[in-house]
């Protein structure tokens, strides 16, 4: 089970994760069992510097156009902590990445099919976008 995974088996079971110093903190607290507080408490090191940087240098979005999770970064240091926290290569974005999408759109709007192409592209074959 990877970090990320953790993260996600907290939103099913309808938990937020966040941090307060070096301690994590679940609520509603009714809801944590004692079984997943020890699931926690075992990823607890590599949860905590994930969740201090989550909406600063990171974020996770779920797109509806492409069905899938991904991750838009600040840089290649956060994209290399979000791969090892089990992201998938293909599908983080880092701001260069997405400054480079944003000007392609403004000399010629993406259509939803491009879109798809592009990231089935980084996918298909772990590519990157660059200039």
């Amino acid at each position: 089970m990877t970090t990320l995974e953790v993260l996600s088996e907290a939103r099913e079971r309808g938990l937020s994760i966040s941090t307060r110093g070096d301690r994590l903190a679940v609520s509603p607290n009714r809801l944590l069992s004692a079984e997943f507080a020890g699931k926690l408490r075992q990823f607890k090191p590599a949860l905590l510097p994930l969740l201090k940087t989550k909406g600063m240098t990171w974020i996770e979005v779920y797109s509806e156009r492409l069905k899938e999770t991904l991750f838009f970064c600040e840089d290649e240091d956060t994209r290399d902590a979000l791969i090892e926290a089990g992201a998938c290569e293909w599908s983080i974005y880092t701001k260069a990445e997405l400054r480079t999408l944003i000007a392609q759109n403004r000399i010629a709007p993406l259509s939803s099919e491009e879109l798809q192409k592009v990231h089935d592209l980084k996918h298909n074959f772990n590519a990157r976008i660059h200039d």
